[in-house]
């Protein structure tokens, strides 16, 4: 029974939703992305498994011993902008004229780390 349901419901999405149809651009642009090579995961000698982007840039790791995952995120030059962790902390990277640094939060703190402080954050195959 649901695979008749799962059935007509699809025969009646593809009637009603304009981008299933080849003449419109919205089919094209869903196709370009479903085509699209999608990241690649990894797992490094500790058993550690992380994800590289199509770039090499590595967009998420995590570390086999305590289970955390952390997400990051890039800029045009390719440095890490911000850095989102499963266990509800995030770091953010901020320059202004009059500061350069990291926002470090979680749910219920946050304070300010100078770059002369804690220098260059890098992900790699064997962690951040």
């Amino acid at each position: 029974m649901y695979s008749e349901y799962k059935r007509n419901w699809s025969t009646d999405e593809a009637c009603w939703n304009p981008a299933v149809h080849e003449n419109y651009p919205e089919y094209k642009k869903a196709m370009q992305e479903r085509t699209r090579t999608s990241d690649v995961t990894y797992v490094n000698k500790l058993g550690d498994r992380f994800t590289k982007d199509l770039r090499g840039r590595i967009t998420s790791f995590r570390y086999r011993h305590n289970d955390t995952t952390y997400c990051m995120s890039y800029d045009e030059q390719g440095q890490i902008t911000s850095v989102s962790s499963s266990d509800g902390w995030t770091w953010t990277r901020v320059q202004t004229e009059d500061y350069s640094g990291w926002l470090v939060r979680n749910y219920f703190e946050r304070w300010q780390v100078s770059s002369r402080e804690c220098g260059t954050v890098i992900a790699d195959e064997n962690g951040i």
